[in-house]
């Protein structure tokens, strides 16, 4: 953990890829499950 805080500590930029698990956990809807955005009604589907 230390080493982790040291590289984040001391570099310039940060790139972090997340996915569905990610974004789903912080309340960002998903595509695919039920309640997800292709199931939702839409004018235009996102």
């Amino acid at each position: 953990m230390k080493t982790l805080q040291q590289i984040v500590d001391e570099s310039r930029s940060i790139v972090f890829f997340g996915g569905a698990g990610v974004s789903t956990e912080s309340g960002i809807p998903d595509f695919r499950s039920a309640d997800g955005l292709y199931n939702q009604k839409y004018d235009v589907p996102p």
